[in-house]
């Protein structure tokens, strides 16, 4: 693509506050100095308290494509994004977090990768100012629709998407208290197999103890004790969680069945959600078998082989429960 036809490509930024003023500045920085060209900046606030408010108006001053909308009343972080990405007007959206830093290409990189695809992400890089423990994962994601079923693959900090990708989202009012934001995007572009990864740092993302997405990362060593521990808790959260995991897939399956797309990963999509949401243990036989199948689309590396995939895949209906752990009474951040 020549530096000419990438630069036609407008470029809305979604930038949504609340309370962010101790590191905005920073973020702004990064995102105003890009090497790419920005068309538009928006800057939505969900009624901060600090000086976030003013802050932002500083920047609306000094650059004429920064606008600043405060709400009314608190929306919350996916009503936020949501009504301000409903206000970007230009050809290509991209999403960013009140308190990270961007590397000055990303957006560069991302029109660079994206073509006519629908939807970009690529990888985000923790850093910590106060201590807190951060763990640096660079592997290349599964990002098969199967697995955006259970798991964010990459961080909503890093999406880049077309204005398309809207036009082909469904009605997900009922499903917006089930999954965030940046789910339900990938989601429905998981539906039309069109993602593209780009496998470099475009976010520097800030650890902190009270970052309302922080949580203590866990030691992933394998071990025997480890792996006894894992089945353990997995069955537990399985036992007290089936009924919240049962009603989010059928509220899934009801946004899956509102996608208009050929694809046979929809379809796919659509039969696991079936089977997750069924109280019958003859479809939980079932979708372990259908686990069994596509596991190579449901865990994080694709190309699983041998007995212990196997295993993993038919367990893979009870272990799953750990993706939804922050529901559980007995989770602590």
């Amino acid at each position: 693509m020549s530096d000419i036809d990438k630069k036609t490509k407008n470029v809305s930024i979604i930038l949504c506050t609340y309370n962010g003023a101790r590191f905005l500045r920073e973020q702004l920085d990064s995102i105003v100095n890009q090497t790419y060209p920005i068309y538009e900046l928006i800057i939505q606030d969900d009624c901060s308290t600090d000086s976030t408010e003013s802050i932002a108006k500083e920047y609306v001053k000094k650059f004429p494509f920064i606008k600043f909308v405060k709400n009314e009343t608190n929306k919350g972080i996916n009503l936020n994004f949501f009504s301000a990405i409903s206000r970007a007007t230009g050809e290509y959206i991209a999403i960013s977090d009140q308190d990270d830093i961007w590397e000055l290409n990303k957006i560069e990189k991302q029109i660079d990768y994206i073509g006519d695809h629908l939807f970009c992400a690529g990888l985000t890089k923790p850093f910590s100012e106060d201590g807190s423990p951060i763990k640096f994962d660079a592997r290349i994601p599964n990002y098969h629709l199967l697995r955006l079923l259970y798991l964010g693959p990459f961080a909503g900090h890093t999406f880049l998407f077309s204005r398309r990708l809207l036009e082909k989202l469904p009605d997900f009012s009922d499903i917006i208290s089930a999954r965030c934001y940046d789910a339900i995007l990938s989601i429905v572009a998981g539906a039309f197999n069109d993602i593209v990864y780009i496998n470099q740092v475009l976010v520097n993302q800030r650890r902190y103890i009270t970052a309302a997405t922080y949580t203590i990362p866990t030691d992933d060593k394998i071990t025997l004790g480890s792996v006894i521990k894992y089945i353990f808790n997995s069955l537990k959260l399985y036992r007290e969680l089936k009924p919240i995991i049962k009603e989010r897939f059928k509220c899934t399956l009801r946004f899956l069945e509102r996608i208009d797309s050929p694809e046979k990963e929809l379809q796919d999509a659509i039969y696991m959600s079936k089977l997750q949401s069924s109280s019958s243990f003859m479809d939980l036989c079932r979708l372990s078998v259908f686990c069994i199948r596509n596991r190579d689309k449901i865990f994080y590396i694709a190309g699983n082989r041998g007995i212990i995939a196997v295993l993993r895949a038919i367990y893979f209906p009870i272990s799953s429960s750990i993706y939804f752990r922050a529901y559980s009474k007995h989770y602590q951040k």
